[in-house]
C-alpha cells in the first residue's frame, strides 16, 4: 500500500481537508501578482506570486490524486470534469469579455494578436505561443490583455501530464517519490541550464516550470505516506517553518525585478517559502494569525477569478491610454477587478462548480467556441473591415469593382474593374495592381471632367508587366491573365492610351526589362503611354487620427508622415523608375510631390484623411493626389 493507513473504498475523488491558511497564501500569492502589474516599479518582485500558486496546485492535485489512487476511487474521467468545472467558467467569461471590449478598442493588428492569444488560451497553449513572440517583462507585455495566461496553460499541461504519470506509476507500483524527484531534478536542472543561454524558454517552458509544481508534490507524498513522522514534525517546527517561509515569500517580493535572471536560482526562494508555509500547518502561529485571517482567506476565494480579470482591465487601459494610465486609474481598475472576481466567484463560479459532467462538456463547448472565434480573428486579419467602416467615414474606400466594367473584361476575370461611363466609348485604360485600384478615383474623375470615359483593370499584387516563362518570377495563371490583358488592351483600337502603375518595386534588372517591355510593346500597338509613380508608404496606420470609437481617443494628433520616416527603399525605387521612365520618354506623374512637403505629408484634408491604411488613398485623398493630372 501506499500510505501506511489504510483507505477505505469511498465515493469518487475524495478531496483533502479544507485548510484556510491555503487559501490566506492564495491571497499573498494573487495580491503580489497584481500589485506588481500595476506598480512594477514599487512592487519589483511581485511577479513570484505565480511560483506560490504553482507550488500550491502541485500539492493540491497530487493529495487528490494519491488518496484517490489508494482507495482506488479514481476517475479520469471524474478528476478532468472537476478540473472543467473549477477553471472553465471565469476562463470563458473573461475570454469572451476580452474578444467583446476589443472589437471596440483595438486596431486591425492589435486585435488580430488578440485573437490569437484568445485561441491560445483557450487551448492552453499560451505560454508557447508568447515563447514565440517575446519576454515576459518587455514593454510589449503592457499591451498583451492576455499575457498572464501563460502560467494557467502551465498548470493546465500539468494537470494533463501528472495524473496520467501518477496512474501508471501506481499501476506499476513505482516507487512514488523516487518518479516525483526524477522528473523534478530533470526539470530544475532545464531551469538552470537554459536560464543563461535562453531565459525567454526557461520562463514559459513546461519542462522548465514544472519542478515548482512537484515541490508541492513532495510534500504531499510526504504528507501522505509518513502522517505520524509529518505530524511530529509540524507540531515541533511549525512556527519557525512559517515564519522561514514568509521570509523567503517577502525576501524574493523585495530583491527581485524585471531584470533578475528569472525563475532559475531565484525561484526557490518563493517556491521553498510556499512549501514551508504549506507544510507548517494550519495552527502554526503565522498561518492561524495572519493567512487564516477572514479578510486574506476570502481574497483567497477570489483568487482565481481575480487573477484573471486585473490584467486584461490594466493592460487594456494602457493601450487606451498610450501607455500613460495614471495611478489612480489603476487603482480603480484594481476595485473594479475584485468586484468582478467577487461576483464571479459568487454568482457563476460556485453556480457550476458541483454540477455534473454535462455542464463540464457545455463548458467546454463554450471555452472551445470562443477560441475558435477568436482563432478566425486571428486568420481574418484583425478583422480588418471594422477599421475599414471607421475609416470610410474620413475619405472612403473605392469599391473593387462594377457591373459595366466586368462586363467588358470579363474574359479576363479581374479582380479590380471600375469604369467610369458603361455608355460612352472606352479611349484610357489603367493596368495595374492594387495601387491603380487606389488611383482610380482621382483619375476618373479628372478624365468625367474632360467629358472622357476611362477604366481601370487589375488584380491585387499583380505588376502590369508582360511576362515570359523564362523570368523567374512568372507564375502561369497569373502571368498569363495579366499577358492575355496586356495583348488585349493593346488590339482594342479605340482604346488610345494606357495608364501603367503599380507598388513600388524593387527596382532590379529583371523589373527594368520587363516595364521595357510592356512600353515597347503598347507602342508598337499605336498606343500612348503613361506610368504614375506611387505614393509613399505610411510609418504609422492613419486609423490612430481617428481612433476606434467609442473606446479608443484620437493618439496621434499631429497626424503627419516625417519625411524623414519614410522607408528608404521608397526614394531608391522611385528614382530607378524615374531613371527608366526618362530613357523611354513616355508622360509620367508623380504622386509624391502632392502628398508630401520638403518636411512631412499631412494626412488631414478637406473632408476626412488622405490615406486609408499606410500603403492606400482614400477615395477623397485620390481625387486631391490626382487635381493636377493632365493627359
Amino acid at each position: 500500500m501506499l500510505f501506511k493507513k489504510t483507505k477505505t473504498l469511498s465515493t469518487p475523488l475524495l478531496h483533502p481537508k479544507y485548510r484556510p491558511d491555503i487559501d490566506g497564501l492564495r491571497a499573498l500569492a494573487v495580491l503580489s501578482v497584481v500589485a506588481f502589474h500595476a506598480f512594477p516599479n514599487l512592487i519589483g518582485g511581485g511577479f513570484v506570486g505565480v511560483d506560490i500558486f504553482f507550488v500550491i496546485s502541485g500539492f493540491l492535485i497530487t493529495t487528490i490524486i494519491l488518496e484517490n489512487l489508494e482507495s482506488r476511487s479514481f476517475s479520469f474521467i471524474e478528476f478532468y470534469s472537476r478540473r472543467i468545472r473549477r477553471i472553465f467558467p471565469a476562463l470563458f467569461l473573461v475570454l469572451l469579455t476580452c474578444y467583446a471590449f476589443g472589437w471596440f478598442a483595438l486596431y486591425a493588428s492589435e486585435y488580430k494578436q488578440l485573437g490569437e492569444h484568445i485561441a491560445a488560451g483557450a487551448g492552453f497553449l499560451q505560454n508557447f505561443v508568447l515563447w514565440s513572440e517575446s519576454g515576459y517583462f518587455d514593454n510589449s507585455s503592457d499591451t498583451k490583455p492576455l499575457i498572464h495566461l501563460w502560467s494557467l496553460a502551465i498548470e493546465e499541461q500539468f494537470y494533463i501530464f501528472w495524473p496520467l504519470m501518477l496512474w501508471a506509476a501506481f499501476k506499476k507500483k513505482f516507487n512514488l517519490l523516487k518518479v516525483v524527484l526524477l522528473i523534478l531534478t530533470i526539470s530544475f536542472a532545464t531551469n538552470i541550464l537554459t536560464i543563461g543561454s535562453n531565459p525567454i524558454a526557461a520562463f514559459y517552458s513546461p519542462l522548465s516550470r514544472f519542478w515548482e509544481l512537484l515541490i508541492g508534490s513532495v510534500w504531499a507524498y510526504i504528507t501522505l505516506s509518513k502522517e505520524g513522522v509529518t505530524n511530529k514534525f509540524i507540531v515541533t517546527y511549525s512556527n519557525a517553518l512559517s515564519v522561514t517561509g514568509l521570509f523567503l515569500i517577502a525576501l524574493a517580493i523585495c530583491v527581485l525585478n524585471k531584470k533578475s535572471a528569472f525563475p532559475g536560482w531565484w525561484a526557490l526562494l518563493p517556491t521553498f517559502g510556499a512549501v514551508f508555509l504549506i507544510a507548517a500547518g494550519k495552527e502554526a502561529w503565522v498561518n492561524k494569525k495572519i493567512f487564516s485571517n477572514k479578510l486574506m482567506v476570502w481574497f483567497g476565494l477570489i483568487s482565481y477569478p481575480l487573477y484573471l480579470w486585473h490584467w486584461p482591465l490594466i493592460s487594456f487601459g494602457q493601450i487606451i491610454t498610450a501607455g500613460k494610465l495614471p495611478a489612480l486609474y489603476k487603482i480603480i481598475l484594481i476595485i473594479i477587478s475584485i468586484a468582478l472576481a467577487y461576483l464571479t466567484y459568487r454568482y457563476w463560479e460556485k453556480l457550476l462548480r458541483h454540477k455534473g459532467n454535462k455542464v463540464a462538456i457545455t463548458l467546454l463547448f463554450l471555452v472551445a467556441l470562443v477560441g475558435t472565434q477568436g482563432w478566425s480573428a486571428y486568420v481574418r486579419n484583425g478583422l480588418e473591415f471594422r477599421e475599414k467602416h471607421v475609416l470610410d467615414l474620413h475619405g472612403g474606400r473605392p469599391p473593387q469593382s462594377d457591373e459595366g466594367c466586368l462586363k467588358m473584361f470579363d474574359k479576363y476575370q479581374p479582380t479590380f474593374c471600375r469604369l467610369s461611363n458603361s455608355t460612352q466609348k472606352l479611349e484610357t485604360v489603367l493596368i495595374g495592381d492594387s495601387i491603380a485600384h487606389n488611383d482610380y478615383s482621382g483619375l476618373a474623375k479628372k478624365y468625367s471632367e474632360d467629358g472622357k470615359n476611362f477604366a481601370m483593370v487589375g488584380w491585387p499584387g499583380r505588376q502590369p508587366l508582360i511576362k515570359v516563362p523564362s523570368d523567374k518570377n512568372y507564375e502561369f495563371e497569373q502571368s498569363e491573365q495579366m499577358n492575355k490583358l496586356i495583348n488585349g488592351v493593346a488590339e482594342d483600337k479605340d482604346i488610345r492610351t494606357v495608364v501603367l502603375t503599380m507598388n513600388q518595386p524593387e527596382i532590379t534588372d529583371l523589373i527594368t526589362t520587363q516595364l521595357r517591355r510592356t512600353i515597347e510593346f503598347f507602342r508598337k500597338y499605336n498606343k500612348r503611354v503613361i506610368f504614375i509613380y506611387p505614393p509613399p508608404h505610411l510609418s504609422f496606420d492613419p486609423i490612430e487620427c481617428v481612433g476606434m470609437p467609442p473606446f479608443r481617443p484620437v493618439l496621434n494628433v499631429d497626424c503627419a508622415q516625417k519625411v524623414k520616416d519614410i522607408n528608404g527603399q521608397y526614394f531608391a525605387g522611385r528614382e530607378g523608375l524615374k531613371k527608366l521612365i526618362n530613357e523611354v520618354k513616355i508622360k509620367s506623374y508623380d504622386t509624391y510631390p502632392q502628398v508630401c512637403n520638403e518636411q512631412d505629408c499631412q494626412m488631414r484634408v478637406s473632408g476626412g484623411l488622405l490615406y486609408r491604411t499606410n500603403g492606400y488613398l482614400t477615395t477623397i485623398g485620390s481625387e486631391q493626389v490626382f487635381q493636377k493630372f493632365e493627359e
